[in-house]
């Protein structure tokens, strides 16, 4: 296989379809990002309301949650593929339509709300779909790496979208940031039709979608290592991914320039994620990936409660770089144990927890934060965590047969 010597993340965009599925995914990415910050933007250019970019936020969001398990039983009872190219044209559609509304003077806060909910909509109906697909165009044995490699261009996507979004905002005009993801995403239709994918098998039922929805939660819920993962993601997700929304208030309390601090502590978690993810080993074990998320927990306290700024960036360093292992251990594992006929259902729960768990335990956090301060919240929430942890280890033993 060409690549050899690289690291296996990188190593396996030499798998040409999905090397092809990266280049795309990455550039569609990075648009959805420049739109969220294009957007954000307007309504706080409009309204200066932190409340509407709250319910901008919730657009984006609350798609996930209502539609995200139905969206599961689309990608294994539908093709997969025709699924990311229908979804694609009718994301650049809501691209351009923002653009055009934004050019003749059209645009208002309810309109874009209203467009950026569909946006959510579409990328809420379509990610089953888009993970399941990864195990169509790799090899198992590499499929830890493809995850890993995926996970890496969400935060490569994170980083570059909002810097074009701001350089494109301040040198050119906000619209050329609706129309630049509308070719970004067509581009990725492009790329979706030259991949020529095996046919699956997919067999009749007379199953209604709550049926085919509650088998999804069903395997999840009594496959032993299944129950382990998706219980370290929901933790992990409240008391350590949560973090990263809160790096706003650890910026404060550490830098004397809140927005510089925000800025270094956001890139150094995305460099620690990069890294991580470029670095990640196939055979990932239940054990590993459990001891990564503990190792977050103890990067969230020593964040929090760093008396120097270099010790923050440090600490946000290895918090990205954990809950990135975190995250792709958890896929994997998902991907791999999952049969092809359930995969998109369980990696619709699994979306639902990785999306959602961060915002549960960021309002609890940050309420407590208010009450008795940052640090003391973050000890108590790694605690439970830690506890929770060593518990799944324990438990977890017996199940390391079945992964």
């Amino acid at each position: 296989m060409r690549g050899e010597g690289l690291p296996a993340p990188l190593r396996v965009l030499f798998h040409g379809q999905f090397g092809l599925f990266v280049g795309g995914n990455t550039l569609t990415l990075t648009g959805t990002w420049m739109q969220r910050i294009a957007s954000g933007w307007l309504v706080w250019h409009w309204t200066g309301s932190v409340f509407w970019l709250g319910m901008l936020a919730v657009g984006d969001l609350l798609p996930v949650v209502v539609i995200g398990p139905l969206a599961g039983v689309a990608a294994d009872r539908w093709d997969r593929l025709k699924q990311n190219k229908i979804a694609q044209v009718l994301s650049a559609f809501l691209a351009l339509a923002l653009a055009v509304l934004l050019l003749f003077d059209r645009l208002n806060i309810t309109s874009l709300l209203i467009l950026a909910t569909l946006q959510g909509t579409l990328v809420a109906a379509v990610q089953p779909a888009r993970l399941a697909m990864i195990q169509e165009m790799v090899p198992r044995e590499d499929m830890s790496a493809a995850v890993a490699i995926n996970s890496v261009n969400v935060n490569l996507a994170r980083l570059l979208g909002p810097a074009v979004a701001g350089l494109m905002i301040v040198y050119l005009d906000i619209i050329w940031v609706f129309v630049l993801n509308a070719l970004f995403t067509l581009l990725f239709v492009v790329i979706l039709g030259q991949l020529k994918l095996v046919p699956r098998v997919i067999h009749p039922t007379q199953s209604n979608f709550l049926t085919l929805m509650r088998e999804g939660f069903t395997y999840a819920l009594r496959t032993p290592a299944m129950r382990v993962v998706l219980c370290a993601l929901l933790v992990g997700g409240i008391a350590v991914r949560s973090m990263l929304e809160l790096l706003p208030a650890v910026a404060a309390q550490t830098f004397l320039d809140t927005t510089t601090g925000l800025a270094v502590l956001t890139g150094a978690a995305a460099v620690g994620a990069i890294v991580s993810g470029l670095t990640a080993r196939s055979g990932q074990s239940l054990n590993s990936i459990l001891l990564w998320w503990a190792l977050g927990a103890i990067a969230a306290c020593a964040l929090t409660s760093a008396p120097y700024a270099f010790l923050a960036v440090a600490a946000a360093t290895i918090l990205g770089a954990s809950i990135t292992r975190g995250m792709v251990g958890t896929q994997t594992i998902v991907q791999l144990a999952t049969p092809d006929a359930l995969r998109g259902r369980v990696l619709s729960i699994h979306g639902l927890i990785a999306r959602g768990s961060p915002a549960l335990g960021a309002l609890p956090i940050g309420y407590a934060a208010d009450i008795i301060g940052l640090p003391s919240t973050v000890m108590v929430a790694s605690s439970l965590l830690l506890v929770i942890t060593a518990a799944l280890l324990i438990g977890g033993r017996s199940v390391q047969l079945h992964l």
